[in-house]
């Protein structure tokens, strides 16, 4: 899929350096997209840029197609006349070191519920015309969302299968009155989904021209608190209430001896398959128009998974169910042009998800953190190398806290000599020469997060699996983390391991 070796860079639209307490599809992302070039990089990779649910994890979100309107540019909404200077000033009081969620959703979404009213009002020809085709193109998904959001907050945001009977069980005789009785908020509803798309396809317009395509990221499940679900309940292992029958985890392992608990509604891949994959199609067909290339979460769920009773609280009790496997890989390939995948396969199974991977040449993923024992400028293999992913502990903090104490204790046996000696040396930029190591190898493409380029310590790391603290999803970086000298670091890295 590569046709030479390249590298790219890690980092969510939330991290961005935003002054209005997130990072957004404003200036901050097109100052990142001219450092990507000048630094020699061909890839931006970002976390899911899906809605959120109250947990604000990108991996918990109420719709698969809906994106977060969080990420909207109050600035580009100043520009195109749909916020005044004192809607900008005010915006400025959300900027914090970290992103405060609870701040932004008080302070930053009244503005951009404020922006779709008055282009509602404005009814401004082009952009009225525009809106329109986004509508029509967008008629599988759109309506459904914004009628799942009017009733969320009609019930007091709380879940669909909680909803009464009435609606609980999504209707579209029942939906055409509530259509109605709704419309306006409804076009508020859809007015700010067209504000994320008109930003983000600007912002892809101007990486791609700069030779930067992006990467983005699909989870393999959906959450059930999601319209997806609510309106396509067939399509999951569901009880006449809604409720979970299964739910979505992983069994004990040397790591978590009672397993991990996802809870994610399960697919009827029975249901699918009748449908032709028609729901996984549209939703494959849809994130490839805002992405140039796919990061699959979890792709081994595609041939096999662990499916827990709904009423267990640990993962210890459950049963191995088979997935749709290339069944699903063929129509997705015959029903998506140009669909490009990346499969997250890390973990057990991994012959058959090589066989899996083999049957339309998808690379997989190596993460340097788990595997840097084994890793060596020989291996020749169809992998995506990445120093860490957003579940990782930063290189640096991940050095000081477990490589150092392994390394000190002669625990560890090296494929690669010069890895070692890189490792022995301890050296005060050791990030940058982990990186360098990385860079040199053979594998076709290398993705770095940006706290592993900068240098950062363990504190600024994306997220900690199995925890709920606000730190998780915050981080942002800064207008000065990536300096001149730190451009001019990465571009002479890049160009002399040829991966210009």
């Amino acid at each position: 899929m590569f046709e030479s070796r390249k590298s790219g860079v890690l980092l969510h639209i939330s991290s961005l350096p935003g002054r209005h307490g997130i990072g957004d599809l404003g200036s901050c992302a097109y100052d990142f997209v001219d450092k990507l070039e000048l630094m020699g990089q061909a890839f931006w990779q970002i976390l899911p840029t899906n809605e959120p649910n109250g947990s604000n994890s990108p991996y918990d979100t109420n719709s698969a197609f809906a994106q977060n309107p969080l990420f909207i540019s109050l600035d580009l909404l100043y520009a195109d006349n749909l916020l005044d200077e004192k809607d900008i000033e005010s915006a400025n009081e959300i900027d914090e070191v970290k992103v405060d969620y609870d701040k932004l959703k008080k302070l930053k979404k009244p503005l951009i519920t404020k922006a779709a009213k008055v282009f509602q009002i404005k009814n401004n020809h082009e952009m009225d015309l525009s809106f329109k085709t986004f509508c029509n193109e967008n008629t599988f998904w759109l309506p459904q969302y914004a009628i799942y959001k009017v009733l969320k907050n009609k019930f007091n945001q709380s879940p669909w299968y909680e909803w009464g009977s009435e609606i609980r069980t999504y209707n579209e005789s029942k939906i055409k009155n509530i259509s109605k009785e709704y419309f306006e908020e409804i076009e508020i509803i859809k007015i700010i989904q067209f504000f994320f798309y008109k930003q983000w396809l600007s912002l892809k317009t101007y990486a791609n021209k700069k030779n930067i395509s992006l990467i983005g990221d699909l989870p393999i499940y959906v959450s059930h608190d999601s319209v997806d679900v609510w309106t396509n309940q067939l399509l999951y292992k569901l009880n006449k209430n809604g409720g979970l029958i299964v739910k979505s985890g992983c069994p004990p392992d040397y790591f978590i001896e009672t397993g991990q608990v996802w809870g994610h509604p399960i697919y009827n891949w029975e249901n699918h398959a009748k449908d032709g994959f028609g729901w996984w199609i549209k939703r494959i067909s849809f994130l490839s128009e805002l992405v140039d290339m796919i990061r699959f979460d979890h792709f081994n769920g595609l041939l096999k998974y662990w499916e827990i009773p709904a009423e267990n609280n640990t993962a210890i009790i459950g049963d191995w169910k088979r997935g749709p496997g290339k069944e699903l890989i063929q129509k997705l390939y015959d029903n998506v042009q140009g669909i490009k995948i990346i499969a997250e396969d890390l973990g057990e199974l991994s012959t058959e998800v090589a066989e899996l991977r083999a049957f339309k040449n998808i690379p997989g993923m190596k993460v340097f953190q788990f595997d840097f024992d084994n890793i060596c400028k020989e291996i020749n293999e169809n992998k995506v190398l990445f120093t860490g992913t957003h579940d990782n502990d930063t290189l640096v903090g991940w050095y000081k806290k477990e490589l150092k104490k392994l390394f000190d204790n002669n625990s560890i046996r090296f494929q690669s000599d010069e890895l070692k000696q890189i490792i022995s040396r301890n050296s005060k930029l050791i990030h940058l020469d982990i990186v360098k190591y990385c860079m040199e190898t053979k594998y076709p493409l290398v993705i770095i997060p940006l706290q592993d380029l900068i240098g950062l310590n363990g504190d600024c790391r994306m997220n900690e699996p199995g925890t709920l603290n606000k730190a998780n999803w915050s981080w942002k970086s800064t207008t000065e983390d990536i300096s001149d000298n730190l451009i001019e670091t990465i571009n002479t890295i890049t160009y002399n391991s040829g991966r210009t």
